[in-house]
């Protein structure tokens, strides 16, 4: 793609990327991927932003933000983040380097945002970390999610329309096939499941391409 771009004479500015991808169908990307497309990305002068939105806060347990489960001394240029952000509560942010906030500065270009600032969201998002901090919510995320992932893949070893069981902490995704073998999404399956967990007073939702994974993102106090 990008050589296509500049082969027509056009530039890149960024690319986005959802470090654990949620609606896609609960994806962990492939060991390196993300290391290897941000030095390549990078080294052509495009900006790489992680997306923090849905997976970061603690919620794959062994890191407070997804991208460093990948590779520690990762570095994006940007990384988004909200929802989780305020427990509910309206407040996103944006985190980025110095120097690219500096040009805003050197190009004499002013930065508005109609709702930025908000002190009651911002003391929200404080108490938030707060509470993390002080009942081990990241911890937890990684223990209870270990066990989730341990029990969810027993049952994969039992049943052939579990297609696959991924995710890291409590960011889980059970794929849903009609057969293992030639992976074929089991839409319909997938949707009785999702009713028979509502009928038991529990609410998931389906992700992926085809709608075939059962998507589980637990709040990070379950136990």
């Amino acid at each position: 793609i990008v050589e296509e771009a500049e082969s027509r004479g056009r530039r890149i500015a960024i690319f986005f990327l959802e470090t654990l991808q949620s609606c896609g169908g609960q994806i962990i990307y492939p060991k390196g991927y993300l290391r290897k497309t941000f030095d390549y990305l990078q080294s052509k002068g495009i900006l790489c932003l992680a997306d923090e939105v849905q997976a970061g806060f603690g919620r794959c347990g062994t890191h407070f933000w997804s991208f460093q489960s990948y590779e520690e001394d990762l570095i994006p240029d940007f990384v988004t983040l909200g929802k989780s952000m305020g427990n509910g509560f309206p407040i996103a942010a944006l985190v980025t380097r110095r120097d690219i906030t500096n040009k805003f500065v050197i190009d004499g270009i002013e930065y508005f945002n109609t709702y930025g600032g908000n002190p009651v969201s911002c003391r929200a998002a404080i108490a938030l970390l707060d509470v993390m901090e002080k009942e081990h919510l990241q911890e937890n995320a990684y223990k209870v999610g270990l066990h989730f992932l341990n029990k969810l893949k027993e049952l994969e070893k039992k049943y052939d329309m579990i297609g696959d069981v991924r995710g890291r902490g409590l960011f889980v995704g059970v794929e849903i096939v009609r057969n293992k073998e030639k992976r074929e999404p089991g839409i319909a399956e997938a949707q009785e499941i999702k009713q028979k967990f509502r009928e038991n007073f529990v609410i998931i939702s389906l992700d992926g391409p085809d709608s075939n994974v059962l998507k589980f993102k637990s709040p990070m106090c379950f136990s």
